[in-house]
């Protein structure tokens, strides 16, 4: 998987980076512009709807890019703990949340987050990953914990557990 995006911590601050390395630059060529200004009139009128269409193309990959990078910045924030501390800090998010910061509708959130990656310090993740349902907790707090999170720490119980029995799934939530 090639990620879309790379986030690092740079001088204690989350620096995002669309991963343009594997995007074609894109513009209009010299020779176009040429016809354009010196060309015959049929010429002129082709190509001139050709290249309003090729900026409108342009423009719509700068504008996907942009939503793109909105977005992850979003999540970013959402999940700052994730990228500070690991995987087992996952927080509920939904699209819904995300879509409100953004000002778009949840559709689109969910549009330009499938199939796209993020490279962190933890690795390589699908942006869909970060959308995680929330699994309440116990007591009278209400605590709410992301299922992804509450899967992580269990995993960790399970690598952690050095006493050669198996742990009941009772002992496992009593140790969450």
């Amino acid at each position: 998987v090639i990620p879309d995006l790379m986030l690092r911590i740079e001088e204690g601050e989350f620096v995002l980076y669309l991963n343009d390395e594997e995007i074609p630059v894109l513009g209009i060529n010299e020779y176009y512009k040429e016809i354009l200004a010196e060309g015959d009139s049929e010429s002129r009128k082709f190509v001139s709807s050709q290249v309003k269409d090729a900026r409108w193309f342009i423009q719509s990959i700068e504008q996907r890019n942009s939503s793109l990078m909105k977005i992850a910045q979003m999540i970013v924030e959402f999940q700052r703990d994730f990228f500070i501390k690991g995987p087992k800090y996952l927080v509920p998010l939904t699209l819904k949340d995300v879509a409100a910061e953004v000002s778009v509708h949840e559709t689109t959130v969910s549009r330009i987050s499938n199939a796209k990656y993020i490279q962190t310090e933890w690795g390589i993740y699908p942006l869909k990953h970060f959308f995680s349902n929330s699994i309440s907790g116990s007591g009278s707090t209400g605590s709410r914990f992301s299922k992804e999170g509450v899967k992580e720490r269990v995993r960790e119980i399970l690598e952690n557990n050095d006493t050669g029995k198996k742990l009941s799934d009772q002992k496992i939530s009593d140790m969450l």
